[in-house]
C-alpha cells in the first residue's frame, strides 16, 4: 500500500462550463477599456445545483437544524461578473476586498480547461495548443457587495499569457434587471512586464447610491465546537525503523493493537481533542479494519470518529463508481456506530483532493447515494465557492502552504458566513481552520526536493492557532495527529516529547473558555 499520498496540497478546485464558442483572430495586442453599454447580460449557464441534481445540499435532517445559522440580516448589492478568455492563462486578482462579501461560482469548465473562484481571486487555464486556436473559455460569477462599496472602488488587477485576449463584464443584478456597469478588454502585451502582462482597473460603484440594497440572512450552520485531528491508521513496528523518518514516537506502536489505539485517544483527549478524521482507503483494507477498532475504542470513552476520504489513487482522482461504492459501504457500515460523528443526523465525512474529481461526478455519486437512501455530510477541502456549492462545509489540509494564513483564514470564514446571501435556498455551510507544526518530507524519495516548515519550537504551531482562532471558526483540524512521514505530527515523539499537546490544551482552552 502507498502511504505517502500527499506530494503537495492542492489549491483550487478544475471547475466552470467551456464556452463552445470559437474566436476571432486575436486583434493588434493594445489594451482596452470598454464604456459600459445597455446590452443585456445572457443568462448564466446551468451551475452545479442545477434540476438534474437530485439531492439537495443541506436539506432533509439537516435543513431544520442549520437554518438557525442564518442569525445575521445583511444589506448588499448582488454582481455579476463574466469573465472570458482565449489566452493559455489569465487571472483576475481582487486587490481591496473590505466590503466584498461572497462569491458564487455559476458555471463550471469541461477538461482540459479549468479554473477556479476564490473570494478574492478567479483564474482561467486551458492547453496552449487551444489558445492557438482562439478557443473561448468562461466562467460566471455573483458577487455580494456591501453598500459601503459605493464610496471605494473596487481594484483590480487582470492579467494573462501572451496570446489572445481576457475579457471582464460586470452587471448589476437588480431584481429581475441586469445592467452592464462595466467592461474591460485585456488584449495582446504589456511592454516590460515578465510575461505577466498587468493591467490593473477600477470599478466605481458609485451610480449605485440611489438604488437600494438588497436584504437577505446570513450566518454559519450552528455546530458544536470542536477539535479535530486528521489520524493515520497504517504503521507497523518495522515502520519506525524507515530511515525516511525525520522522527519517531516515544513509545512506538503497531496501529492494530487496541492498547496503542486506546493510548491515542487518551492522549487526544487530555490535550482537549474532541475526535480523529481517520484516514480511510476503502473496503477490508487496513485502514477499514483499524478504523472499525478504533470506533470501538472511542465509543468506550466519549470520543468522536469521522472518515478522511482518500480521494487519490496514485495522483488520480478516483472515478464515480468508485467513489460511491466505497462511501455507501463506509456510511452503511461505520456512520451508525455510536462513536461515529453526526452533523444534524448525518454522518460526518471529510474529503480529500476534491478538486481532483469533476463537480458533475461528485453530483452523480450524491445522487446516487440520496436515491439509494445514504446521506453525509460532506466537507470539501479548499476554501473555494466550488466547495462550498458542492458539499456541506471547507477545509485546507496543508496550512504551511500558505504564506498568510490569517488572512487566509479571515477571507474563507467571511465567504463561508455570507455564502447564504447568494443561494437559491439558504444553506448556512461549515467553516474548518487548519493548524499545524510544521512540515518536512525532504526525506521522502517520490518528493521533488521536498518542502520544509520548521516547527521553530512550536513558534509556528502557535501562529497556525492564533491565526485560527482569530477567524472565529466552526471547528478547528490538526494536520497531524500521526502523520510521521511527513512530520507533522502531534502525539509524543522522541524528539518533542509531548510539547505539542500542551500547546494544543493551551489554545483549545483559549478557544472554548476566552
Amino acid at each position: 500500500m502507498v502511504i505517502m499520498v500527499k506530494n503537495r496540497p492542492l489549491n483550487a478546485l478544475l471547475l466552470c462550463i467551456v464556452l463552445l464558442a470559437s474566436c476571432t483572430p486575436a486583434p493588434t495586442p493594445t489594451i482596452t477599456q470598454a464604456a459600459p453599454t445597455a446590452e443585456p447580460v445572457p443568462p448564466p449557464t446551468q451551475h452545479p445545483a442545477d434540476a438534474s441534481y437530485v439531492r439537495p445540499i443541506g436539506t432533509a435532517a439537516n435543513a431544520v437544524a442549520t437554518v438557525t445559522g442564518l442569525a445575521e440580516s445583511v444589506s448588499f448589492y448582488r454582481l455579476r461578473l463574466e469573465y472570458t478568455s482565449s489566452s493559455d492563462w489569465t487571472t483576475l486578482t481582487l486587490l481591496t476586498p473590505d466590503h466584498v462579501l461572497a462569491i458564487r461560482q455559476l458555471t463550471i469548465l469541461e477538461p482540459p480547461a479549468s479554473g477556479s473562484v476564490e473570494l478574492t481571486n478567479l483564474s482561467l487555464s486551458q492547453p496552449l495548443s487551444a489558445a492557438e486556436t482562439g478557443f473561448l473559455i468562461g466562467l460566471t460569477v455573483d458577487v455580494a457587495v456591501a453598500p459601503q462599496a459605493v464610496d471605494q472602488p473596487l481594484e483590480f488587477l487582470l492579467q494573462k499569457g501572451a496570446l489572445n485576449s481576457s475579457t471582464v463584464r460586470v452587471y448589476l443584478v437588480d431584481e429581475e434587471e441586469i445592467s452592464l456597469l462595466l467592461e474591460v478588454d485585456h488584449q495582446g502585451e504589456v511592454a516590460g512586464s515578465a510575461d505577466t502582462n498587468p493591467y490593473p482597473f477600477t470599478l466605481d460603484l458609485s451610480s449605485l447610491r440611489d438604488v437600494p440594497p438588497r436584504q437577505a440572512m446570513a450566518g454559519r450552520a450552528e455546530v458544536p465546537q470542536m477539535v479535530w485531528a486528521f489520524y493515520y491508521p497504517w504503521y507497523s513496528h518495522a515502520s519506525w525503523s524507515s530511515n525516511q523518518l525525520v522522527d519517531r514516537p516515544d513509545d512506538p506502536y503497531a496501529s492494530n493493537d487496541p492498547q496503542a489505539i486506546a493510548r491515542q485517544i487518551e492522549q487526544a483527549q487530555a490535550a482537549g481533542i474532541d475526535g480523529f478524521i481517520c484516514s480511510w482507503w476503502g473496503p477490508g483494507t487496513e485502514s477499514d479494519v483499524n478504523l472499525t477498532t478504533l470506533l470501538d475504542l472511542a465509543a468506550e470513552r466519549d470520543f468522536k470518529v469521522a472518515i478522511y476520504f482518500e480521494t487519490l489513487d496514485n495522483g488520480i482522482g478516483r472515478k464515480e463508481t468508485e467513489i460511491f461504492a466505497w462511501l455507501q459501504y463506509a456510511l452503511r457500515t461505520h456512520g451508525g456506530h455510536p462513536a461515529y460523528m453526526q452533523v444534524n443526523g448525518k454522518p460526518l465525512v471529510a474529503l480529500w483532493a476534491t478538486e481532483a474529481v469533476h463537480p458533475r461526478d461528485w453530483q452523480i455519486v450524491f445522487n446516487a447515494l440520496f436515491l439509494n437512501q445514504v446521506d453525509a455530510t460532506f466537507i470539501g477541502m479548499g476554501y473555494t465557492a466550488s466547495n462550498l456549492e458542492l458539499f456541506e462545509g471547507y477545509h485546507i489540509y496543508g496550512a504551511f502552504t500558505y504564506p498568510n494564513l490569517a488572512e487566509t483564514d479571515a477571507l474563507a470564514a467571511r465567504l463561508a458566513t455570507y455564502y447564504p446571501l447568494l443561494m437559491d435556498h439558504a444553506i448556512p455551510k461549515i467553516y474548518v481552520a487548519t493548524v499545524q507544526p510544521g512540515y518536512d518530507d525532504h526525506l521522502l524519495p517520490d518528493r521533488e526536493g521536498g518542502q520544509v516548515q520548521e516547527r521553530l519550537d512550536g513558534a509556528y504551531y502557535r501562529s497556525t492557532f492564533e491565526a485560527a482562532l482569530a477567524s472565529d471558526p466552526d471547528w478547528i483540524f490538526i494536520t497531524s495527529w500521526n502523520e510521521w512521514w511527513e512530520t507533522t505530527q502531534i502525539e509524543p515523539s522522541a524528539t518533542y516529547g509531548d510539547l505539542y499537546l500542551q500547546l494544543t490544551r493551551e489554545y483549545v482552552d483559549l478557544w472554548k473558555n476566552p
